[in-house]
């Protein structure tokens, strides 16, 4: 899990189906686990969706909830993004990451068929636990 003269390590676990979550966890140098993205898209609707972002507040204002985005963004380049229902904190960090990045991160306003439905979730076959991969894109 680390990585020399790393503050920050990403582990990112891939998703176990194409429209699968997509969990991408931060750890400091002592493998404390200090923030968490989770996030989906469907590539055939070309719509993403963040659904979880939380950072420890002592890691607040360093760039990291910036970087997990991107992160995921990349994973969608030019498609429909949106956010779930946003805390005070992401009311101000949302936006502000909009007129930087140039892509709307409205709060939610609905997913395609393929992310909204529960059943489709399970319709695929799940043989095992996707491993964790050191992301040092990030």
């Amino acid at each position: 899990m680390t990585t020399r003269h790393r503050d920050v390590r990403f582990l990112y676990w891939p998703p176990q189906h194409p429209t699968g979550y997509r969990n991408l966890r931060m750890f400091d140098r002592g493998g404390y686990n200090i923030g968490r993205l989770v996030w989906v898209v469907c590539d055939d609707c070309r719509v993403g969706s963040i659904d979880k972002i939380s950072i420890d507040p002592g890691h607040h204002r360093r760039g990291l909830g910036r970087r997990l985005v991107r992160r995921a963004l990349a994973d969608g380049l030019g498609y429909a993004w949106q956010t779930t229902h946003q805390s005070p904190q992401a009311k101000r960090f949302f936006p502000a990451l909009e007129v930087e990045l140039g892509v709307a991160l409205p709060e939610f306003g609905g997913v395609c068929e393929h992310l909204a439905s529960p059943a489709g979730s399970r319709a695929h076959p799940v043989s095992h636990r996707p491993r964790p991969v050191l992301e040092r894109s990030v």
